[in-house]
């Protein structure tokens, strides 16, 4: 026969589609009904075929005679395939119609699919129309696109149970969409990946707030702990938090009072103009809610740095899928290298007791009890005296002693180098090291730069051993410290004007020359400034004692307080005040610094008084030698002067009196001396 089972290259594409044991058994059928139709005798060769493949399935003598005929009928090999072994497409026995109504139904029920299903079934019972079906009575169903009667099973077309129609339900995707909302089903699409690779310091900074897993009490405000805030930036390149600050929660008559906007522009101060930004450019990455950036103050970093200074926002998530949108929210995933830094803190802090638990199922059962408890003792401060209520042992730390762990945590996240930063080795962010001895301290390589040339020679001897030398992973302190140097900060003059004239605060500087006052928002105690301001130019001008000025004290740097014009003149730049410190007791070198810097104020204080009094000190001065000369018996006036004078003129030296008495002879008793001699002519 002529009939020919060779493969074209469009039956290859189909069969390379087939699992690998369809493939074995067609390629087994088409060599074998190949040899049957080039016999003379189909029929014998048939029959000797199902003797030599009597052990496999499929091969009896009736199946191969009745695939025989399909190929002549069919000139074609695709009745050879065993298609119960083949997957099934999803709209091969449901029509594409009912396949949609069905997503629908489970798209239309918020939380589970299978009420679907039993709306679908009971609306079958109930006759009405099914997309993609006709009814005959309740018997049985045919498909609209198909030809043959779908049997009926259980009164219901086949095919429709739950198990075979969740096959067709809709995806992750598609079910987060509906019963969440866009952002939700963000986690069932790609993502946009990003990487640090070929970035530099300071290029991406991001800012964000945090609301800790913890509580702590804030004693003399709060009435019960509350959870501490935070504030902080962090380079993107080097994964170092290079700013943050911290204020507990404020329990405003049952109103929580947590961080505001202008908060965030006093950080942004602070790193602008303290630790700086990079010229060849730097992306300011906030968002949308507390820690953002204005439209008026994008402009004036701008304008400032040349546009080197950009601002990036994340987008605001929660679009309408349908007809609603949802409500506004940032996207996380816009700052996650910052966190998932968070992330890192909660997980160093949980330790500390007071913990809440990274959410509501999570929370210990402990803590309704721990703060009943802690509710009551702070109830019982107030009829207690101060020393004695400091004696109580809280269940919940301090704010402040919150704080100092916070620092020490923050310390040992920025110089760890056990982590798995991305791209971090692509950069080439390691550190190559030696050591001289297996009990002695790692050493950078780079130390052997600056060695002679001998000791070079004798340590490379040493470090090729094994276990002399390592390459660690670098920190990210030490990363930010290599490349913080290239950066430039805004001039401070700028710094009220980012803070915003609005958050300052009129002051008056007092009698003793300082600007003296408490802040809760700043810190802790009384704030004192020494009122002598460092002008833009570099000089110094005395502020004037009773005069009010617009000040701003930025909680993120305390140790100056910048100055402008109060009045008429508000907002004008006058220049920073340095802080004036208090001491500790016994802190004696501190103490001797202080009393220094007290001596030469009082110096610098008392030159316009001794400008203006120059005269009158030199006649006191004068009066005060003339008294003691007087006192002393020494001359004074003219006349006493004069005789003073005479006196010398006639004295009688040694010589004269030689000359005088050289040819006399007296006793010894009338020898007179000159000082005798001087008293006689006196007379």
């Amino acid at each position: 026969m002529n009939t020919s089972l060779a493969l074209s290259p469009d039956d290859q594409a189909l069969m390379a589609e087939f699992p690998d044991k369809v493939k074995q058994d067609t390629r087994l059928w088409i060599d074998v009904m190949t040899e049957v139709f080039a016999a003379e005798k189909p029929l014998a060769a048939i029959k000797e075929m199902s003797g030599r493949f009597k052990d496999v399935r499929g091969f009896s003598v009736k199946s191969m005679v009745r695939k025989y005929y399909e190929i002549k009928k069919s000139r074609s090999w695709h009745c050879l395939v065993d298609r119960a072994k083949l997957p099934r497409e999803d709209n091969e026995s449901l029509p594409e119609a009912f396949i949609e109504f069905w997503k629908m139904l489970c798209e239309r029920n918020q939380r589970k699919s299978r009420p679907a299903w039993r709306e679908l079934i009971e609306r079958w019972k109930h006759g009405e129309a099914i997309p993609g079906y006709v009814s005959d009575g309740h018997e049985q169903a045919r498909p609209l696109q198909g030809l043959n009667p779908v049997a009926a099973m259980h009164g219901v077309p086949a095919g429709w149970s739950y198990g075979n129609l969740m096959r067709y339900a809709p995806s992750e995707f598609e079910l987060s969409v509906a019963r969440i909302g866009r952002s939700a089903a963000a986690n069932y699409r790609p993502l946009v990946h990003t990487t640090r690779v070929g970035l530099e310091v300071g290029q991406f900074m991001f800012f964000d707030d945090l609301e800790h897993d913890i509580k702590v009490n804030f004693l003399g405000v709060n009435r019960k702990a509350m959870r501490p805030l935070e504030l902080g930036c962090m380079d993107l390149f080097s994964g170092c938090k290079i700013a943050w600050g911290m204020k507990p929660t404020i329990d405003d008559e049952g109103i929580k009072r947590k961080l505001k906007d202008y908060e965030m522009r006093f950080l942004l101060a602070y790193v602008l103009t303290k630790i700086g930004y990079r010229p060849a450019g730097t992306t300011l990455c906030v968002e949308h809610g507390t820690a953002a950036i204005s439209e008026d103050v994008e402009k004036l970093l701008d304008e400032s740095s040349d546009g080197a200074i950009q601002v990036a926002r994340s987008g605001i998530e929660g679009a309408a899928a349908l007809v609603y949108e949802g409500r506004g929210k940032g996207n996380f995933r816009f700052k996650a290298a910052l966190e998932s830094s968070h992330n890192l803190a909660h997980n160093e802090l949980a330790a500390l007791s007071g913990q809440m638990g990274k959410d509501r199922d999570h929370s210990p059962e402990e803590l309704h009890g721990r703060e009943r408890h802690n509710n009551a003792l702070i109830k019982a401060t107030s009829f207690l005296a101060p020393e004695r209520a400091a004696l109580l042992k809280m269940p919940f730390l301090e704010f402040h002693e919150f704080e100092r762990f916070a620092r020490e945590v923050y310390e040992k996240i920025n110089n760890r180098d056990w982590h798995n930063l991305e791209g971090w080795l692509e950069s080439g962010l390691v550190a190559k090291e030696f050591r001289l001895g297996h009990d002695l301290q790692w050493m950078g390589a780079e130390r052997l730069l600056t060695s002679p040339e001998h000791e070079v020679a004798a340590i490379r001897e040493l470090i090729e051993r094994p276990g002399y030398t390592r390459v660690r992973k670098m920190s990210p302190a030490e990363v930010w410290g290599r490349g913080r140097e290239r950066l430039v900060r805004l001039p401070g003059y700028l710094a009220p004007q980012i803070m915003g004239p609005e958050n300052g605060v009129e002051r008056k500087v007092g009698k003793n020359g300082l600007f003296e006052f408490e802040d809760s928002n700043v810190g802790p105690g009384t704030f004192r400034y020494l009122a002598q301001a460092r002008k833009i130019d570099g000089s110094e001008e005395q502020l004037l004692g009773g005069e009010t000025y617009l000040t701003f004290c930025n909680p993120f740097e305390p140790d100056v307080l910048y100055i402008c014009k109060a009045g008429e003149l508000k907002g004008a730049y006058v220049g920073v005040c340095a802080r004036w410190e208090s001491i500790r007791r016994d802190d004696v070198e501190a103490l001797h610094r202080q009393m220094g810097a007290a001596a030469k104020e009082e110096t610098r204080r008392l030159l316009p008084y001794q400008a203006r009094h120059t005269e009158e000190m030199r006649r006191r001065t004068a009066d005060a030698k003339w008294n003691t000369a007087v006192l002393a018996g020494k001359p004074v006036t003219a006349e006493e002067k004069q005789l003073v004078q005479e006196i010398k003129d006639t004295r009688v030296t040694k010589a004269d009196f030689a000359a005088m008495t050289e040819n006399e002879e007296t006793e010894k008793g009338d020898v007179f001396s000159p000082e005798e001699i001087a008293e006689v002519l006196k007379t």
